[in-house]
């Protein structure tokens, strides 16, 4: 093989100059791959190397085009023979991607770094398909996701399941977010990073999926450049896994906060006189406190399925109280004998038939006689039996445009699970994917009382569910209002087209680098190629050992990601 480019000047460790090759010129070289040998001697031993970059920064220059006296020759007179063109010097930036230290026989032994810059001459060589592979092909969870903008060669990440490090896993659980604004390919990439992770049979896999993306199983919708299928994607591995889909509608409630919102939502405590979002939501804790104190003839809690139509009147008759207590009665007046509590209790045996219909229906959703699964047992077929999941808990007709005290509820039964598990010494191997997570992670979820307890929630929940074994992966259009916490709890990012503007540029040229900013300023926008490319940092980076962000386009169907991995599908 040809060199392409010669080392040149100045160069460090980790950024290098080179000049390119005349016959290299017509080359597609912005994003493409180069590698280059170098050998180091420490303690009279050689120790050779391979270093593998990314070219950028790309500068033509011909010093007579540049030189004013030239130029006025230039503008009578157009090209000039033997100096326009055949005087142009190309050069460019390498950005090292990783090192790795080879064995005698060029075979690898394991990443490493550069102790000293490569000398001037350096011949840098075009990276193929077969170079890449045998960097990583020791490695255990690689997936080829997409391939590099520049020369088209597969881009291998490390996608492993999150077990012991011996058994093939990360030793720990991952944290990831994918960010872009719409139709910047952030489901896409999803799908094919859910495919990878899912070619791990260890691994269990929930997708919260508010607004059913993942449920209908139709990506990029009115798209007809990409074609991909979650279903038949993780139907074709060689150790085949099935999607099961579930809407809330399947699933069984289980928590009295969620029972009560139910019932708050159907109006029950304003029919009883608790007039005014704050009243109505005390007065729903309230309530949410007395059924969980609810116990049977053994002593045992009731669940709040097991309510019985009896229950009702003698919770109102505590609710009644509890009016007299938040709307601050005459002084001396005991609670239950005001005013206010009267006024409960009349409004309950006028409107007793109805009131029993409300909540007849808001317990049909908690109840598993009919057939629902109970929420907690669905999260722990995706801990323990490594089932795959999604759960759409979008809902149709609902003047609420977010359901918070869904994802609530689905957020306090899953860290209830992952707790209960460990407790019997389970140790949980599952990625949990939150789409549209701005929703539920950005400022404006502040606004509501619920918004604000799922934004807690979701921080608490990815504090405390990674040692556990479960990692999140988090899919939002922004990033300057999302919440700071998460944030820094992602040692994954990817990012889409979109954040070269604003307050969200700012973060992003923070986490790339001036130079890996520049980088993905130059990413084309896909709404006009029909490419979806990310720029990711973060362990995932199969290639990279210093840390350097590393530029993916995405595959534009399933086929092309299956013709890729032919280690994780079975090809038809």
């Amino acid at each position: 093989m040809q060199p392409i480019a010669i080392i040149g000047s100045p160069n460090s460790t980790t950024t290098f100059t080179v000049d390119i090759l005349e016959t290299a010129r017509d080359r597609a070289l912005d994003h493409a791959w180069v590698t280059f040998e170098v050998v180091e001697r420490f303690n009279g031993r050689a120790y050779r190397k391979r270093a593998l970059c990314q070219l950028g920064g790309i500068v033509t220059r011909n010093r007579w085009h540049e030189d004013p006296i030239i130029r006025a020759v230039i503008k009578h007179q157009g090209a000039l023979p033997a100096l326009s063109g055949e005087s142009d010097l190309t050069s460019a930036q390498l950005t090292a991607l990783g090192v790795f230290l080879l064995e005698d026989d060029g075979r690898v032994r394991r990443r490493t770094t550069l102790s000293t810059p490569p000398p001037s001459g350096t011949p840098v060589f075009p990276a193929t398909a077969e170079a890449l592979q045998a960097l990583v092909d020791t490695e255990p969870g690689i997936f080829y996701a997409g391939t590099s903008p520049g020369d088209g060669l597969p881009v291998p990440l490390t996608l492993r399941h999150f077990g012991p490090t011996e058994a093939g896993g990360f030793g720990e659980a991952v944290m990831m977010g994918i960010f872009g604004q719409t139709r910047s390919g952030k489901s896409i990439l999803a799908a094919q990073l859910l495919a990878g992770f899912a070619s791990n049979p260890q691994m269990g896999l929930l997708v919260l999926d508010p607004q059913g993306e993942f449920g209908r199983d139709r990506f990029a919708a009115g798209d007809h450049r990409v074609d991909f299928s979650i279903k038949r994607l993780l139907g074709s591995l060689r150790v085949s896994r099935a999607v099961r889909v579930v809407s809330t509608d399947e699933v069984a409630l289980e928590g009295p906060e969620a029972f009560t919102e139910t019932l708050r939502r159907a109006g029950f405590f304003d029919s009883l006189g608790f007039k005014g979002a704050s009243k109505e939501r005390e007065a729903s804790e309230r309530l949410a406190n007395l059924i969980a104190e609810l116990t049977d003839a053994e002593g045992r809690r009731r669940p709040v399925r097991d309510l019985r139509g009896a229950d009702l009147p003698l919770l109102v008759r505590d609710l009644a109280r509890f009016a007299d207590v938040i709307y601050a009665s005459r002084p001396g007046t005991t609670p239950g004998e005001g005013q206010r509590a009267q006024d409960v209790l009349a409004r309950f045996q006028l409107d007793e038939a109805r009131l029993k219909r409300v909540w007849a229906g808001a317990l049909s959703a908690f109840r598993t006689d009919t057939g629902r699964v109970p929420l907690s047992q669905l999260i722990q077929r995706v801990l323990s039996d490594r089932e795959v999941v999604v759960l759409s808990f979008a809902q149709e007709g609902s003047h609420d445009a977010v359901p918070y005290f869904l994802l609530n509820e689905i957020l306090t039964r899953l860290r209830q699970v992952i707790h209960r598990s460990f407790n019997h010494g389970q140790q949980s191997n599952a990625l949990v994917v939150l789409d549209e997570a701005h929703l539920f992670a950005g400022e404006h979820a502040t606004e509501t009382g619920d918004g604000a307890r799922t934004r807690a929630l979701l921080a608490q929940s990815v504090r405390m569910t990674g040692k556990y074994g479960v990692g999140w992966m988090f899919i939002t259009q922004t990033l300057h209002d999302f919440d700071k916490i998460v944030l820094r709890q992602l040692q994954v990012k990817c990012f889409g087209q979109g954040f070269k503007l604003g307050a969200d540029r700012e973060y992003v040229e923070t986490e790339l680098g001036k130079e890996g900013f520049a980088r993905y300023c130059s990413l084309p926008d896909p709404k006009r190629t029909g490419r979806y490319t990310f720029m990711i940092t973060g362990p995932i980076v199969a290639l990279g050992s210093l840390g350097t962000p590393l530029v993916l386009q995405g595959f534009r169907s399933a086929d092309d990601l299956m013709r890729a991995n032919p280690h994780c599908f079975q090809l038809h």
